[in-house]
């Protein structure tokens, strides 16, 4: 069965521009502090509950909550528009995971973007929520 959150990562790390942008650093926690860059942009994408188990096809439908990170608001607001960019071209993208490949079809802003402070780290970021539906199976 096909990881969402892998495949919507695997996704974005396909992505030339956001991976130019954020120099690859991409996952589901972020590393500012083991190995990356402090201030640095970077992408942090999790899971975050919602979404409605779907009754009638194998498909994952999640929400997803997405920290784009940046040495300031306006470098964290960069990271933020190339991610938007990336969910108005997302329609039934084949990405590729450990389990075989995923059938991304559709991965979309359901929220406006929030300028916050990391906790932790002092890093500014762009928090907002995006939802994806990735088919449960891999595909050929």
């Amino acid at each position: 069965m096909i990881d969402p959150l892998e495949a919507v990562i695997n996704l974005v790390r396909t992505d030339a521009d956001l991976n130019t942008l954020t120099g690859g650093r991409v996952a589901g926690q972020h590393k500012f502090g083991d190995g990356w860059v402090v201030p640095g942009k970077a992408l942090q994408l999790r899971l975050d509950g919602g979404g409605a188990p779907d009754l009638y096809t194998e498909r994952h439908l999640a929400r997803l909550e997405a920290r784009c990170y940046g040495e300031s608001q306006a470098e964290a607001m960069k990271v933020y528009r190339a991610l938007l960019a990336l969910t108005r071209l997302t329609d039934r993208a084949r990405v590729d995971t450990d389990e075989g490949f995923a059938l991304v079809y559709w991965l979309l802003p359901t929220s406006a973007p929030s300028l916050l402070q990391d906790p932790e780290s002092g890093i500014d970021l762009v928090l907002v929520f995006l939802e994806t539906a990735v088919a449960e199976p891999a595909i050929p």
